[in-house]
């Protein structure tokens, strides 16, 4: 199967046909000199070419941080209201994610807050599941009477 030849152009589009205006009036000609290159000067190190616009920040995604972060804060839920399982598995699966994010991009301090928030999260099931074995013993886990007789 053979594909088409192409459209002929549409008329003025030729040479000078829909082109910018040009103060000078040259018309079609010899460009001016050629835009700047990004190379380096001889016996300069090669340097780098400037980002995209638009492009991702130069630090990476802030991913791995975040989820940290959120689990910490669930963490800490999960510490105050124990028996609230929802907190502590979220503290758990979050600093998971955070600490392999982090591992793969080599950022410490997320893998040390994501530890922080696996840490917490554990911590915050284990004393739920201390107050469900409780109660079904028969302990009164949310009653504090202060006052001795």
């Amino acid at each position: 199967m053979t594909t088409p030849p192409p459209p002929p152009p549409p008329p003025g589009n030729g040479p000078g046909g829909n082109q910018p205006f040009d103060p000078a009036g040259s018309g079609p000609g010899p460009a001016g000199p050629p835009p700047p290159s990004y190379g380096s000067a001889p016996g300069q190190p090669p340097q780098a070419p400037p980002p995209a616009p638009g492009g991702a920040p130069q630090g990476g995604s802030n991913k791995g941080k975040i989820m940290s972060i959120i689990s910490i804060v669930t963490g800490v839920l999960g510490l105050c209201y124990a028996t609230c399982f929802v907190f502590g598995v979220a503290a758990l699966v979050l600093g998971i994610l955070a600490k392999k994010d982090a591992e793969q991009t080599g950022d410490t301090s997320v893998r040390t807050m994501a530890l922080i928030g696996i840490v917490l999260g554990g911590i915050g099931l284990a004393l739920g599941v201390l107050a469900v074995i409780l109660q079904l013993a028969g302990v009164d886990v949310y009653t504090f009477d202060f006052e001795t007789s």
